[in-house]
């Protein structure tokens, strides 16, 4: 790779003077742990509820009906999905030094947290510290919406539905990004 791609793969708008630091770097282990919370742990299951929820009360695809089954399906669907997408980019990731976890900003001000929830929907930490492209969430979302068609009912595996799928990956990125950054001090609030 050139010096002109290196230096974009490094440099990053900087939306927030800082993240916080990996408490270690991310080892292969931490890897497949970040991959399993990703699918099984307490946000992934409530999200994939409501997600699977949402679907079934408005009918998308209709051919899953509104129906336990059709709700069973919705959530394993998105598990599946998950699933992929993360494993690909917590493998491509680690070849190219990339940190999938979210990091806090170490700023103050509404508007710079959620400029750091956005930032880290589209660009991972490196090993080196610096902030650039999350190429491996780029292969894996993408991988994940194609592979998709292969399980889904025809009215949700058109190249339109792929690419929507697509764009809702990220946005759904982006909002557990900002519950990973806002709910601590929300239930610091709520404790007290």
């Amino acid at each position: 790779m050139g010096t002109a791609a290196c230096a974009f793969i490094v440099v990053t708008p900087a939306i927030c003077g800082a993240q916080e630091g990996p408490a270690s770097p991310i080892t292969a282990t931490t890897r497949t742990e970040w991959v399993a919370e990703s699918v099984v742990g307490p946000q992934s299951l409530v999200a994939g509820v409501f997600v699977a929820g949402f679907g079934t009360a408005i009918d998308l695809p209709p051919e899953w009906r509104r129906s336990t089954d059709g709700f069973a399906l919705r959530y394993a669907s998105r598990d599946a999905a998950i699933l992929t997408s993360n494993g690909l980019e917590a493998a491509l990731g680690s070849m190219w030094g990339e940190d999938p976890r979210y990091f806090k900003c170490q700023c103050n001000g509404v508007s710079h947290r959620i400029g750091n929830a956005a930032k880290l929907a589209v660009f991972a930490q490196r090993s080196d510290g610096r902030i650039g492209p999350a190429w491996g969430r780029y292969a894996g979302t993408m991988t994940s919406s194609v592979v998709q068609n292969a399980w889904l009912p025809a009215s949700a595996s058109t190249w339109q539905q792929t690419l929507i799928r697509e764009a809702t990956a990220f946005s759904g990125r982006f909002v557990g990004n900002l519950w990973s950054e806002f709910w601590p001090d929300v239930e610091r609030h709520i404790r007290h």
